[in-house]
Parts: structure tokens; sequence; C-alpha cells
């Protein structure tokens, strides 16, 4: 058996002790599948979307989407030569709080530039934000969400969606019925991992298993 993860960076691991604990592997082992985690962290639901794609290509025995927020768009990271998410200014400007220690914007949350990888993964971006509608954004979201699923679909592989931010959890039911709901973002703060920013081991295990349910 072969599973391939999409998703971001609570797909990939990010913030555990070691990707041993994301839940990608945690299945794979329960499963004793071959796993291919695609998930990136950063990543924008349109890169999601190119990470199905690729997915598809792989024709593994299933596919399992973590998805992310609908303000998180893309841009290219000249410097790594590799695709990088950032977020609308609206939601930040309206969230401030959640990113003082992130550099989207100096002009927005009043940040200072620290000689941190997560800063500097979010610097190119600073002078690139901009302004959208919620409804905008989220349809947006919807769209690419159902492009995901018609890609697999059409290749015949089965999927399991989650998200991992509950506000999201509706507008994925009107799309599929092939979802799990467990929110990482907010479950993060029961279980929070050891960057602070996360979630947890127990959150990715806990995931694990509901996915596995809907699995039998």
């Amino acid at each position: 058996m072969h599973i391939v993860t999409c998703g971001d960076s609570f797909t990939q691991g990010e913030g555990l002790e070691n990707t041993n604990q994301a839940y990608p592997s945690i299945l794979a082992k329960k499963l004793n599948a071959q796993l291919t985690n695609l998930a990136q962290s950063g990543a924008s639901e349109y890169l999601i979307t190119a990470q199905v794609e690729q997915a598809v290509k792989i024709n593994p025995n299933l596919i399992v989407i973590g998805h992310t927020s609908e303000y998180r768009w893309q841009v290219w990271d000249f410097r790594r030569n590799h695709v990088q998410g950032f977020l609308v200014a609206n939601w930040i400007e309206k969230h401030g709080k959640s990113y003082r220690n992130w550099i989207f914007s100096e002009q927005l949350v009043g940040n200072r530039r620290k000689d941190t990888r997560e800063h500097q993964a979010a610097w190119h971006a600073a002078g690139m934000l901009y302004y959208s509608e919620h409804e905008l954004v989220e349809r947006l979201w919807s769209s690419a969400v159902a492009r995901q699923i018609v890609l697999c679909q059409r290749a015949s592989i089965p999927v399991i969606h989650h998200c991992c931010f509950p506000h999201l959890q509706s507008a994925l039911e009107e799309l599929t019925d092939d979802y799990v709901t467990y929110h990482l973002d907010r479950e993060k703060y029961k279980n929070i991992a050891p960057d602070n920013s996360h979630a947890g081991a127990q959150c990715h295990l806990n995931l694990s298993k509901m996915i596995m349910d809907k699995i039998s």
C-alpha cells in the first residue's frame, strides 16, 4: 500500500520532536504502507492543489489532504527557488496579535526583522501583501479544493480530507463527504508542539485514529 499526504506545515509535521510523530507517519506505520509526504511549510491551498496533481501521478492507494487557511496565498521565493505561502493583509491586521513574531509586514503589525529561518522565509512577502474580501478568498479556496477532489475522482484514487482550521469545515462539507472533522490549529491549544506554534504529538495521534476509522 502507498499513501500520499498533501498539506502545509501541520501535515509536514513541523514543530514536533521528529516527523515520525506526525499523522502521515503514524498512518503509514498502522497500515504498513509506503509514505510520500508532499506537504510543505507555508503552503497555500493553491500549492496544495499542485501537490495533489503530483500525488495523482504517483497513483497511490490513498491520498490524505490537510487543508490550510483561505487567507494563505503564495509567491515565488527567488532566493530559495521554491513557492512560499503568505497571508492576505487584512487577515494579519485583524489577527495581529497572533502574528506578532512574524515579518509579513512591518507596516501592519510593527515587526522588526530577526535573523531566524521563519522570519527570512516570510520577509520576501512583506511588500507584496494586499487586501481582499473574505467572500472572495473563501470562494477561491473552495475552487482549489474542488479541483483537488475532481483530480482524485478522475484518477479513481480514494481521498480523505481534513481542515486544519475549524471555520472552513462547513465549506469543505459542501464539497465532499470524504472527510474527518478534526482541526489541528484549534486542537493544538490542548497539546502544543515543542515550537509553541504547531499541534503536538497527541493531536497527530488523535487525527490518525480518526482517519483510520474513516478508512475502515
